[in-house]
């Protein structure tokens, strides 16, 4: 009898602590109106079952059963902060017997996927993506095709704050290879390259990019089933069901994994600055760009005083220049070609010229702003057609002109004003789609 006491005790108590809960609300929207029907202790207390009646559509009471199950987690932690046991018991949700018995758990299971990626993203504080960090054993890290700074900085500086949090397992994946200006940062002969084989993990990270056709040929890396987080300063969505922080008043994602670090309570070690620094200084144009803001000030400081050499770091990603980037920017200066009365400057950059320059991609990266820079250019183009079939475009433009909004309509993306696009075609068609597209967007004059 003392026994059984026992667990009813327990039980009625759980019982009220997740009453009290439920009654202030839980953050996950798929939870509708619930009430705790009963409380039913295990013999040996390692199990509460809670007996839930779940009201509305039957969709509506599959969706508040889902959330309670991936809530049950979060549910026994606040629990236990008033239940003093030695051991605390785990937390399983089932609907109660007098309601509708149709349909079983198992098919609630095989529809939370379905169900996920139904839901917006989930907007977190840099607090909430802390803890959501936390509770992964293993994970993924991916960011876009043609990485930059910010996209390779973001993505090792968050490695290194998952060693710090604890994470066991990290897999840094990039379609492309690392450009060489920044294969010296920690962490980057890690990453590894489409193709590779990628251990098995739980939670999956996006940087600087917020949907998966970003990422290029790794993007069925990203698995069904698996939490995905996203960590983003462009302005677009992102992936539907995932969670995370997209935000365009930050000038790079690298000041985003910054504010993680500052959640989280851990100073920058001089490896992350590095990484923090390249991520920040490479996307706001080493702070010349119109997106510079007080924070990109205030973080490099930071990064400074952990001990980089700013010197170094910024020689090798503003001015060191290889024999056959030079090459090609020369041969990109002379191709330009201006158009609507000189409010559109556009080059190309093709296979022949990597092949004659003994180059790589790379060498054609951050050529368009020499173009950009000049008097009445409004859209700077640079159409790059490396591969058969594929043209690759960047745009610059000033304030008059949304980049990212107009390459949208081309399945591409990025900033107001820098962005790009793949265009599945050769660089003649692709050029003359490009300058048709312009022609029809509005102040711009003048033939073509």
């Amino acid at each position: 009898m003392k026994a059984k006491g026992r667990t009813l005790r327990v039980g009625a108590l759980i019982k009220e602590e997740i009453a009290k809960l439920i009654t202030k609300g839980l953050k996950d929207p798929r939870i509708g109106f619930v009430s705790i029907m009963d409380v039913r202790m295990s013999s040996d207390l390692r199990y509460a079952n809670v007996y839930v009646s779940l009201f509305g559509s039957e969709a509506e009471r599959k969706s508040s059963l889902v959330g309670l199950q991936h809530s049950a987690g979060w549910i026994r932690h606040e629990v236990g902060r008033y239940l003093h046991m030695r051991t605390l018991p785990e937390i399983r949700f089932f609907p109660d017997d007098t309601l509708d018995k149709v349909y079983h758990l198992e098919e609630v299971f095989e529809e939370i996927h379905a169900e996920q990626h139904q839901q917006p993203m989930l907007a977190l504080t840099p607090t909430e993506a802390v803890d959501a960090l936390k509770g992964a054993g293993r994970c993924f890290i991916a960011s876009h095709e043609n990485p930059d700074g910010d996209a390779i900085g973001s993505m090792l500086a968050l490695r290194l704050l998952l060693q710090r949090l604890g994470v066991a397992e990290i897999t840094c994946a990039l379609q492309d290879e690392v450009p060489g200006m920044y294969k010296e940062l920690p962490g980057a002969p890690a990453i590894v390259n489409g193709g590779a084989n990628i251990p098995e993990y739980d939670l999956a990270v996006l940087v600087d990019c917020g949907r998966l056709a970003r990422l290029g040929e790794i993007a069925d890396l990203v698995l069904p089933g698996r939490r995905l987080l996203i960590f983003d300063h462009h302005a677009e969505p992102g992936e539907a069901g995932a969670s995370g922080i997209v935000d365009a008043r930050y000038a790079a994602t690298g000041e985003v994994i910054a504010e993680l670090f500052h959640a989280a309570q851990l100073p920058f070690t001089l490896d992350a600055a590095a990484c923090l620094y390249a991520a920040i200084a490479s996307d706001t144009g080493c702070f010349r760009f119109s997106n510079t803001t007080a924070l990109s000030h205030r973080l490099a400081a930071e990064c400074i005083e952990a001990g980089i050499n700013v010197g170094l770091l910024n020689q090798r990603f503003f001015n060191d220049m290889r024999a056959a980037k030079f090459e090609m920017m020369r041969r990109a200066l002379a191709r330009v070609e201006t158009h609507f009365d000189g409010a559109v400057a556009l080059s190309w950059l093709n296979e022949e010229d990597l092949r004659t320059v003994n180059g790589s991609p790379e060498d054609a990266e951050n050529l368009i702003n020499l173009w950009q820079a000049v008097e009445g250019v409004r859209v700077a183009a640079l159409l790059k057609a490396f591969e058969p079939g594929v043209t690759r475009v960047s745009l610059r433009s000033d304030i008059s002109f949304d980049s990212a909004l107009f390459l949208r309509d081309f399945g591409g993306g990025g900033h107001a004003r820098a962005a790009g696009a793949t265009l599945e075609m050769p660089l003649d068609q692709a050029r003359e789609t490009l300058l048709a597209a312009l022609a029809r967007q509005e102040g711009m004059t003048g033939s073509a």
